[in-house]
């Protein structure tokens, strides 16, 4: 018990020798971001909560983030009234423009309000040397069968394409009681 005691303390004095020397509190967080263990990389960063007052530039952060604080309340009560002084804080990348036909990325936007289901018509398709059939719609999307199912397909032909569970999507065709696992490529 006495041991365990002993080397708690000592890590504690360790730690607090090893941020009583950093120049500012971003250096401060940095030599904690920098610990590996999760114990001692949290009790770091109490050290540094703890002691604030004695990194420089800390007013400089502090009365910024008051001043984004206040910018964002006066922004929710009055939209029109424009803050006064903005903090410089990192600009959020702006979204990108949704192009027209975007089923079969879900990877890159929310998917509650998206269809769940589609139907095209077979603009071209091939085959690899796989036996493996990669199809071009008239909207201009192209899958990529990815199993070994085998469906007739012409071109022309109108299909759906419908989403399945963990990302998967199936090509159907009406009137045939079989579907094919597709993968959209563009």
């Amino acid at each position: 018990m006495k041991t365990q005691l002993l080397s708690v303390a000592t890590l504690l004095c360790a730690f607090s020798t090893f941020n009583v020397f950093a120049e500012s509190i971003g250096d401060a967080l940095e030599k904690c971001r920098n610990t590996d263990d999760s114990l001692k990389r949290l009790i770091c960063y109490d050290k540094v909560a703890k002691s604030l007052n004695q990194f420089d530039g800390v007013d400089a952060q502090v009365n910024q983030l008051s001043e984004y604080k206040m910018a964002k309340t006066n922004a929710g009560n009055s939209r029109q009234q424009a803050p006064s002084k903005r903090p410089d804080l990192p600009a959020k990348p702006a979204k990108p423009a949704k192009p027209a036909n975007e089923f079969g990325l879900e990877h890159k936007r929310d998917l509650a309000s998206e269809a769940s289901e589609i139907t095209v018509t077979i603009s071209s398709f091939d085959k690899n040397s796989r036996d493996k059939h990669t199809i071009t719609f008239s909207d201009g999307s192209i899958w990529r069968q990815t199993d070994d199912t085998y469906l007739k397909l012409q071109e022309g032909q109108v299909v759906s394409i419908e989403r399945g569970l963990f990302g998967a999507f199936f090509l159907s065709v009406e009137g045939l009681n079989k579907r094919m696992k597709v993968k959209r490529v563009k």
